[in-house]
């Protein structure tokens, strides 16, 4: 196993804190990087233009053309030669001069001409200086003579033009030089930032990577330590699971022994009770018989807690009167609690409404039996009620169940600790009166699987109460016949039991001649095989009606057995095999299934399961015709039936046979609808064959009829209608 020691854990968080910072300072410094990058650019793009359109070249090109349009003035003005080409020469160097003018005041130049004042003032007074003589230049651009006077004046206004662009020259050349120190200086200023934002970004990288190197290394190490851990942990599970496989064969392994000898003693318990007995005797076999009962109500706890524990436990919803279920529970409880002196009585409220609901009446009396048989345990001369009512639930609308009982109680200090598993109340609670402390623990699982929620109250010397709700789901479908539906003043039905060729397969000399004293006092004829391999000699020697098959036996299994005798072929692959045994678990009912096994009964197995499998068994095979009980008959057949089951079992048989045969109507109703006639076919054979077991022949050749027919939605409202009416007979 796994402790604390083995798990180190590895100091991860500094350095994870250590990286995030690093590559916040990283962030920081890119952004930095960018907008040194954006400044760089606009720098370079402003020298790029510098060397398109410089300042100091344009206004020296000025400067040039002034002193070349100068000259020709000169030539104009001095020396009276106004010839065409003169003329035209000077007006062509006026608009060369002016157009340098344009072009300074518009260009784009590494400085900014126009907002330089400076500059701007000196250009603004070479073009007003130009501008002053145009209509001079106009004049001769059209030919016309120009007098002497006009062109000596204008030869004196346009002299301190040189001044002015040497000057303008001057002072530009030297903003020029300013601007480009300046400029030289900001590069190099620029140039220093980004080395020290390089460095540290290379500085930061470095530190990142050597962070990420030490932190993947410190993942590789914990990655190795949790495969470690994981191979551990697989390890300890895969020990679990063999405890757990080891403890789930020890439990089936002692629930088959112990049920192995329990099915003798009760077997034993229930032949001498069909023999006539002197009191004194008798009273002591029921003694046996409700010991052995309760030997086998611990071991059925402790397989049901086994199921819960591997999350096994099913459940089945179907229609239900609660109101039956509640009352036969009651019935089968009293015989105990009446022999504590308690009174049990039913209170049922008024104003209940939750006969027919959806639920799984078979759960639904192990809880209420559990709480009940708890209450007759610990209540001496007092009253234990069993009360139903309709309550709000969590989910809506539920029925309650309390029983209540005039007890011992129990102190609140020790309420806390019911419902859970191997615990009671009290710690001497199970030497005075015995128990495993499943029961509770049980009942709570199995209410909170169908949906519901248990709890209870106690006071010491008071009595307890115990409850539980289960939601009250309603249903259009008749839920069965209540135990007065079945029996009125004491009368009981009874049929007679079909005799048959039988082969025992038991390895248990006790449970030999159980079995065989329960199969002979239903009139049966019974070949014992000590094993399976004599089991198969045994079917290829003579044919068999019916093989009871125990699974855990020497030299060759149950499961093997009934695999070679399926594998035989002809009747063999026919005849009925059930599985009679020990083991009771989910796995072993599949196994025998697998095998071809028709059903599997639980040991210990009663007469009138003995009987039940005779009779299906019949109606499986054919073997013998199934004696016609006509209604005249019934009373006679009935009162036959009662006297190897006893009344209590008989009503118990046509109750479950009502409920069973609603249950199958409506399977067979959906089996229909969806077109599974082979599905329709099985349901209306077992239909048949448990209306025959339960001497409804009338009931049983409707069924039958039905069957030669074919499957039909008017058949299935033909037998609903027939269950009623036979409900209705009964009760008259």
């Amino acid at each position: 196993m796994i402790g604390r020691a083995d798990i180190k854990p590895h100091r991860l968080g500094p350095v994870s804190r250590m990286t995030m910072l690093l590559q916040i300072s990283v962030v920081f410094l890119v952004i930095g990087l960018f907008y040194l990058l954006v400044d760089i650019s606009h720098r370079y793009s402003i020298l790029q233009n510098g060397f398109r359109e410089n300042a100091v070249w344009s206004i020296y090109q000025l400067d040039r053309e002034s002193r070349k349009f100068l000259e020709a003035l000169h030539r104009l003005a001095e020396d009276h030669d106004l010839s065409p080409a003169s003329t035209r020469a000077a007006v062509t160097r006026y608009d060369i001069v002016y157009s340098r003018i344009k072009t300074v005041e518009q260009g784009r130049f590494d400085i900014n001409v126009r907002a330089d004042t400076d500059i701007a003032k000196g250009v603004m007074a070479i073009k007003a200086l130009i501008l002053e003589n145009q209509p001079l230049f106009d004049q001769l651009s059209t030919g016309t003579r120009v007098p002497d006077e006009s062109l000596a004046r204008a030869k004196r206004n346009l002299d301190g033009l040189l001044c002015l662009t040497e000057e303008l020259l001057t002072y530009t050349n030297n903003a020029a030089s300013v601007y480009r120190s300046d400029t030289r200086a900001d590069l190099s200023s620029l140039e220093m930032r980004s080395a020290v934002l390089i460095g540290l970004l290379v500085v930061c990288v470095g530190c990142l990577v050597y962070s990420l190197r030490r932190q993947l290394k410190s993942m590789q190490e914990a990655g190795t330590r949790l495969e470690a851990m994981a191979d551990r942990l697989n390890a300890a599970y895969l020990d679990a699971e063999a405890g757990n496989r080891a403890k789930s064969q020890f439990m089936a392994t002692m629930g088959h022994e112990v049920r192995t000898p329990l099915n003798a003693i009760l077997g034993t318990a229930e032949l001498l009770q069909l023999a006539t007995l002197p009191p004194s005797i008798a009273s002591g076999v029921g003694t046996i018989r409700r010991s052995g009962e309760a030997l086998l109500e611990i071991i059925n706890e402790v397989l049901d807690f086994a199921k819960i524990e591997h999350g096994n436990l099913v459940t089945e919803t179907r229609a239900v009167d609660v109101k039956e279920v509640a009352a036969a529970a009651m019935e089968m409880i009293r015989g105990r609690a009446v022999e504590n002196g308690n009174e049990v009585t039913l209170d049922i409220d008024p104003t209940f409404s939750g006969e027919n609901v959806m639920t799984d009446p078979t759960r639904l009396r192990q809880v209420l039996l559990n709480l009940m048989s708890n209450a007759a345990k610990f209540t001496s001369d007092g009253v234990i009620t069993l009360r139903l009512y309709d309550t709000k639930g969590p989910g809506g609308s539920a029925i309650r169940f309390d029983v209540r009982d005039t007890g011992i109680g129990i102190d609140p200090a020790n309420l806390g600790r019911l419902f859970q598993p191997f615990t009671q109340g009290d710690a001497s609670i199970s030497r005075r009166f015995g128990g495993t402390g499943l029961g509770l623990a049980i009942c709570k699982q199995v209410v909170e699987r169908m949906g519901g929620r248990i709890g209870a109250e106690s006071r010491p010397g008071e009595g307890s109460t115990f409850w539980f709700e289960i939601p009250r789901i309603a249903c259009s479908e008749n839920a069965g016949a209540t135990e007065n539906d079945l029996m009125e003043d004491g009368e009981v039905m009874s049929a007679p039991v079909p005799k048959l060729n039988v082969l025992l397969v038991e390895d248990n000399k006790i449970n030999q001649e159980v079995a065989t004293g329960l199969l002979r006092h239903l009139g049966q004829t019974v070949t014992i095989a000590a094993d399976g391999l004599q089991a198969v000699s045994q079917v290829q020697a003579q044919s068999f009606d019916l093989i009871l098959m125990d699974m855990q036996m020497p030299v060759l299994d149950g499961i093997e057995a009934a695999k070679r005798i399926r594998a035989l072929g002809g009747r063999c692959a026919t005849v009925p095999i059930v599985a009679m045994t020990a083991n009771a678990s989910d796995h072993d009912r599949q196994l025998c299934e697998d095998a071809g096994m028709d059903d599997f009964r639980s040991k210990p197995v009663s007469l009138s399961q003995l009987q039940e499998l005779i009779c299906s068994a019949t109606e499986a095979q054919a073997v013998l015709p199934v004696p016609r009980i006509e209604e005249g008959d019934f009373q006679q057949r009935s009162e036959e039936l009662v006297s190897v089951l006893g009344k209590h079992d008989f009503i118990d048989l046509l109750r479950h046979f009502f409920s069973d045969a609603d249950g199958l109507v409506a399977e067979l109703s959906n089996a229909i609808a969806r077109g599974d006639f082979g599905a329709a076919d099985r349901l209306l054979h077992s239909l048949r064959g448990a209306a025959t077991s339960v001497c409804l022949q009338q009931l049983a050749d409707q069924v039958q009829a039905m069957r030669e027919r074919g499957p039909s939605d008017q058949g299935v409202s033909q037998l609903r209608d027939e269950l009623a009416a036979r409900r209705q007979r009964l009760a008259a």
